[in-house]
């Protein structure tokens, strides 16, 4: 029975030493998909698309990313990047759509991003 109760202890203490170092791991990184730290920045999106001069509504671009077009994301910005770079370099591809997203994290001014082609 003792010899249960210590197997019981050391798988109960390797997954906790393996949650905490993934928290760890996580805040080091820009996609905190896994991350149980609290959700630290705010950004305000707006994703544009053109494509052989069109350019998308906020709903066909709600559409194609299956994501809303314009919003307030408390995650890391990079969940977005990541969705928009992902279905660009497959799905989207043969488009050749040119996309930017405008985004202000923190209130620290505003940027552009594009995805690599």
């Amino acid at each position: 029975m003792k010899n249960h109760k210590n197997i019981c202890l050391v798988i109960g203490m390797t997954f906790l030493i393996l949650q905490l170092c993934s928290v760890v791991y996580a805040r080091f990184i820009p996609e905190k998909f896994f991350c149980w730290a609290p959700y630290d920045e705010h950004t305000n999106y707006q994703i544009k698309v053109n494509i052989n001069g069109k350019d998308l509504s906020r709903s066909e671009i709600t559409s194609r990313y299956n994501y809303l077009s314009k919003g307030w994301e408390p995650r890391s910005i990079d969940n977005i990047f990541s969705l928009v770079q992902q279905y660009e370099t497959t799905y989207g591809k043969a488009e050749k759509a040119d996309v930017e997203i405008l985004y202000n994290t923190n209130g620290n001014g505003w940027k552009i991003w594009k995805p690599i082609k």
